[in-house]
Order: C-alpha cells, then structure tokens, then sequence
C-alpha cells in the first residue's frame, strides 16, 4: 500500500499545477483500493495484489469492468481524458491483441425511448496496450472531445480479443486509472505526457 501511495502522490504533485486546479479525477476507487466499490464487473474482472500487496483491477478471459460518471453541467465543449497504468500478463509472439489490456468508453446522454443513448465511442488513440514485455506498466489514455447533451461516461477496464485466438486465462491488469476534464486539448495532453 506504501509504494502504491507514494506512487499516487507523486502523480498528483506533478500534476498539481496542470490547468488551475482542473485535475479533479472523476472516478470513484480509481486504484481498487475498496477493491470492487464503485466498479460494475462482468465475467472474470477481480481485485488482486500487483506489486507488493498493492491491490489492482484484473481482467481475465475477457471479463471487464465499469463505472458510470455523471459528468457537470457545464462538460460540453471540454475534453474529457481517460488514462491508467496497465500490464499484460500474455504477449503473443505474433502481436496479436488477445489477453491485451486496453480502456474504453461511451459518453451518453438523453434519449426519448429509453433511459440514455450513446453519443459517442472512445476508442483509439493510446487506448490499447501496445506493449511487447510481459508485465510491463505502460500508460494508457484517449482525449475526446464532449459533446452537447452529454450527461455521463462509461469508462470501461477491458481485455482484447482477436478473431480465432481465443483468451487462455491471462491476466490484464489496471491502476492508477482517471477520467478528467480539461479546458482544451493541449492541456489534457500536458497532463499525459505528466503521468
């Protein structure tokens, strides 16, 4: 928990002066210190020790986590940044992205036949892990642009999959995970290139 902490306090230190206090991570357990508090699972997601007895979000043979984030009134315009730190546990010789960890996300707002519809997909970008050393920590994240109407995201915690490789149980594993807001694009990138 110590390592985990320091880690964590010298993230935001260096992010402190990012935007004017814009830095705010809207996530609730973003470091599964309250192991599943907050987080939506389905299939194999759990909360397991990573490095020492720190705790982290674990995906296996596709299992997944979620949290919905209502977002402020005043998110249109903004550009919402998903990021975390992740490891895989299986790198394919043939850079398939099976058993890869990778976020993703909707951003939804009203809709007048159900509850919310999906505005937009956030994928792309630095989103999936591109990583070719086993259990290597790299940084993951997408900036996306919020539209009118939005009223929450969908921040997912998931494990790719390639057509014809199957998962075989590996592990991909998350911390450190955020979703912020920033006034423009540049700031949002500042604060990536930051953590």
């Amino acid at each position: 928990m110590l390592i985990k902490s320091v880690f964590s306090f010298v993230i935001l230190l260096s992010l402190a002066a990012v935007s004017k206090g814009q830095t705010q991570n809207l996530l609730q357990n973003p470091n599964a210190d309250l192991r599943t508090a907050n987080w939506q699972t389905f299939g194999e997601a759990s909360i397991e020790p990573c490095i020492g007895n720190d705790l982290c979000f674990v995906d296996r043979n596709g299992g997944h986590f979620f949290q919905d984030v209502t977002l402020p009134e005043s998110s249109a315009g903004k550009f919402a940044l998903l990021i975390g730190r992740a490891s895989a546990e299986r790198i394919n010789p043939d850079g398939s992205i099976t058993d890869l960890p990778y976020l993703y996300g909707y951003m939804m707002g009203p809709s007048p036949t159900r509850e919310e519809t999906i505005l937009a997909y956030l994928q792309g970008q630095g989103m999936g892990a591109t990583t070719r050393v086993r259990n290597d920590w790299v940084t993951l994240w997408g900036i996306f642009e919020v539209p009118e109407k939005t009223r929450s995201i969908r921040f997912f915690l998931n494990q790719a999959l390639r057509n014809g490789l199957p998962h075989n149980g590996s592990a991909a594993r998350f911390d450190n995970v955020g979703l912020y807001l920033f006034s423009t694009r540049k700031d949002a990138e500042f604060f990536v290139s930051q953590y």
